[in-house]
């Protein structure tokens, strides 16, 4: 096939075609990696969605164990509450990282010296057997505010008694919690 061609262009290429096929495999193997990667994505959307309505779920249960228990003070009557918090769960994943870091001197003829210092780091989420990653530490939303309106607040001693409630039960401070009457 190439007999007309010298040793040279022979050797040129041969090897342009080995650089070829590599490449070909290299976009082969990547293109495979990006769509389980892809995948994984769809996962975690479909995962956090449900993160969000688990978490609306346990607000709202927060807000409706608030407003039984305060219901409960004398003199209280018809509670409600509603709390407003600065962020949602916090979930801290499980990391395997690896570093390194390679320095290299050289020297010319001249006498110039030159330092290369090259380091990377590579992190991984751990994941289960299921997929799904482990989870070191899961830290509650923290309460932003809480409001309560009660038929009984109009009473000096029954709103005393709503507002150190609160702050009791979902340990925050005083300038967290409003108490209004019906």
């Amino acid at each position: 096939m190439f007999k007309n061609f010298k040793e040279e262009d022979k050797k040129k290429i041969y090897s342009l075609a080995a650089l070829s096929f590599v490449c070909i495999i290299g976009l082969v193997i990547f293109s495979k990696d990006f769509e389980v990667e892809s995948n994984k994505n769809k996962l975690t959307e479909s995962e956090n969605t449900k993160i969000k309505e688990t978490q609306t779920k346990e607000e709202d249960d927060l807000e409706s164990k608030l407003e039984n228990i305060l219901s409960q003070i004398e003199g209280a009557g018809e509670v409600k509450a509603m709390i407003t918090f600065k962020a949602g769960e916090q979930i801290e994943p499980a990391f395997n990282s690896n570093s390194t870091k390679e320095e290299t001197t050289e020297k010319d003829s001249q006498g110039g010296e030159r330092t290369v210092t090259t380091s990377s780091e590579n992190k991984t989420m751990i994941t289960s057997s299921e997929n799904k990653p482990v989870v070191l530490k899961t830290s509650e939303p923290e309460i932003k505010g809480v409001l309560v309106v009660s038929s009984g607040a109009n009473d000096p001693i029954v709103k005393e008694k709503l507002y150190s409630a609160v702050q009791t039960a979902l340990q925050i401070s005083g300038h967290q919690v409003q108490i209004y009457s019906k």
